[in-house]
Parts: C-alpha cells; sequence; structure tokens
C-alpha cells in the first residue's frame, strides 16, 4: 500500500490541528509539515519532496489559488476553504478536491480514499471531535458527551463537566463521526450509551434526564453496554 506524504497550509491555527488531526486517523497518509502561509510551503518543496497539499485560499500575502497557478507545485493539491466561490478556479488547476469548512472526517476521508483503496472501517477513529462554534473548530472528548440534541439547525452538546456546546450542523453529520457506543434513539436525540444509568421500555436516563426512545429506534439501543 503506497504512503502519500503529504503538507498542510493555513493561516488559521484551528483549521491546521484539524486536518493535521485527520491525517493522524489515515493510516497510509504521513505528515510532513503544517505550514502558516503559501511562502512556507515555497522554500519546504523546494528541498523536500511530497505526493499532496492540502492548502488553503484565502491567505495573507499569497493565496492558496495563486500560489498553485504560479508555482510549479509537484504535489496532488486538496483545497481547503471556508468560500464556494473559488471552485471553478480550483479545479481548473486541477485540484483533487474542494473542501468546505467546517470540515466533518467524514468529508475529509472520502476526499483522501480517493488516493487509496483502503475501506473507511479500517480507520480508527479519535477519541475526540471538532465542531464549528463562533467560526472556531472547538474539540470536544467523546467520552464527555453525554448526549446529542437537534434544534432546528443547530446541535446542542450536553456534556458531563461543562456547559452545553451549541454547533450548526445535523445529526446525520455528527453520527458518522461518532464511534459505536453513540446511538440515536429519537429523530432529535444521539446518546452516549456508556452514560446510561437507567432505563424503561421507552426512555432512558443520563445525567439528570430522561430522554425518550422513539419506536422506529428502540431495537438500536444496547442497554447491556
Amino acid at each position: 500500500m503506497k504512503t502519500w506524504k503529504c503538507i498542510i497550509a493555513d493561516d488559521e491555527p484551528l483549521a491546521r490541528e484539524l486536518i493535521s488531526d485527520y491525517v493522524a486517523q489515515v493510516p497510509f497518509l504521513e505528515l510532513k509539515g503544517v505550514f502558516s502561509n503559501a511562502w512556507e510551503v515555497r522554500d519546504f518543496l523546494q528541498k523536500n519532496s511530497v505526493d499532496l497539499l492540502f492548502i488553503d485560499i484565502e491567505m495573507p500575502g499569497l493565496d492558496g489559488l495563486t500560489f498553485i497557478k504560479s508555482y510549479n507545485v509537484q504535489p496532488k493539491v486538496i483545497f481547503i476553504t471556508a468560500h464556494r466561490k473559488y471552485a471553478v478556479e480550483a479545479f481548473e488547476v486541477k485540484a483533487l478536491d474542494y473542501l468546505l469548512k467546517p470540515i466533518s472526517f467524514e468529508r475529509f476521508l472520502k476526499s483522501v480514499n480517493a488516493l487509496d483503496t483502503k475501506s473507511t472501517e479500517e480507520v480508527q477513529k479519535a477519541n475526540h471531535i471538532f465542531i464549528s462554534i463562533d467560526r472556531q473548530q472547538q474539540k470536544v472528548l467523546l467520552d464527555e458527551i453525554l448526549y446529542i440534541e437537534a434544534k432546528g439547525d443547530y446541535l446542542r452538546f450536553v456534556l458531563e463537566d461543562e456547559k452545553p456546546l451549541v454547533s450548526k450542523m445535523t445529526l446525520k453529520s455528527i453520527l458518522d463521526q461518532l464511534p459505536d457506543n453513540f446511538t440515536q434513539i429519537h429523530r432529535s436525540f444521539i446518546v452516549n450509551q456508556n452514560k446510561i444509568s437507567a432505563f424503561q421500555k421507552d426512555k432512558v436516563k443520563i445525567g439528570e434526564e430522561w430522554l425518550t426512545i422513539s419506536r422506529s429506534f428502540r431495537g438500536d439501543v444496547n442497554f447491556d453496554g
């Protein structure tokens, strides 16, 4: 199996941390460098060879698109950006993919799996996730999550020892990032089964709350977990 040597360039520290974390979870990716601007990438590539470049578009000084267009970049390129408007230009320079922030691990994995045939089931999940809050990516430890509640276009993460966190995303998008001990019990709830302290036929107790189990989800809950 080929190992893809890659580097990351983004002027946002949390974005660099997020992509670095995702790369670390994929066995066939090897991170060789992390940079805050395109000039650092240019200097690195003059002395080193890599297979894949994750690069932001809007960066101070020299933006990612201009860098790719003007420099004879040898690695394959995956753009990471918060803006849809550059998509056409990105694919005109033959980018492998165009990832819109906030980037879920599922979307990242779909992109890099195009490089390798390794299945997603073989990639180990981390002990944490990142969620978007106030335009930042915030780390949340999975073991701290009691349950997740959907409220319109937002999710409310109820934590064991901290105040709840609210992020704009869907239950489906977050469920794809979670390990097997997280189970949807209702169209509005995902629970951490390790945190269930009591249960009845149609509801479970987590912390001080009783949460309803919809009839269609009752077979999915493992009370022995």
